[in-house]
């Protein structure tokens, strides 16, 4: 490796740490994780007047296992943010559903997300923005298909 290649090594790898260190990420909307109202935002999104979200639908969104997301489950509901019921059908299959509460607190974290990345938008301008998207795209394809592990 030349020189230069380890210094953009270097000072790719400080701000990839910058970015998981940044709290806003951690930052919670009512007392939840990040995770949890991703879940939420999840839920909202799969599920529709007619049917309900499943478990399983929400990890793959979401790209985590299902005990991942089971786990996330079982907290919202114990803070009145899900309800579940099993499928008429299938017993196995939970559907997923927002209380009130759930729904306030999604409308919250979009119009949160929407004014950060707005505004990240506005800083940026449309050509770095769309040119940011399509690098943060080529780099979630390459980190996937070269786990460290």
């Amino acid at each position: 490796m030349k020189e230069n290649q380890a210094v953009s090594v270097d000072r790719l790898v400080e701000q990839f740490s910058n970015m998981a260190k940044m709290s806003w990420n951690k930052k919670t909307i009512w007392g939840l994780k990040a995770s949890e109202v991703r879940v939420l935002l999840a839920i909202r999104k799969e599920g529709t007047q007619d049917r309900q979200a499943t478990v399983s639908e929400i990890s793959r969104v979401l790209k985590v296992t299902s005990p991942t997301v089971t786990q996330m489950i079982n907290n919202l509901i114990r803070n009145s943010y899900v309800s579940r019921v099993k499928h008429s059908g299938d017993q196995r299959i939970s559907l997923l559903t927002l209380t009130q509460r759930g729904e306030e607190c999604a409308d919250e974290a979009n119009r949160k997300y929407t004014a950060l990345f707005q505004g990240m938008i506005d800083h940026l301008g449309e050509e770095d923005s769309e040119h940011l998207i399509k690098l943060l795209g080529q780099v979630f394809e390459y980190l996937e298909d070269h786990d460290l592990e």
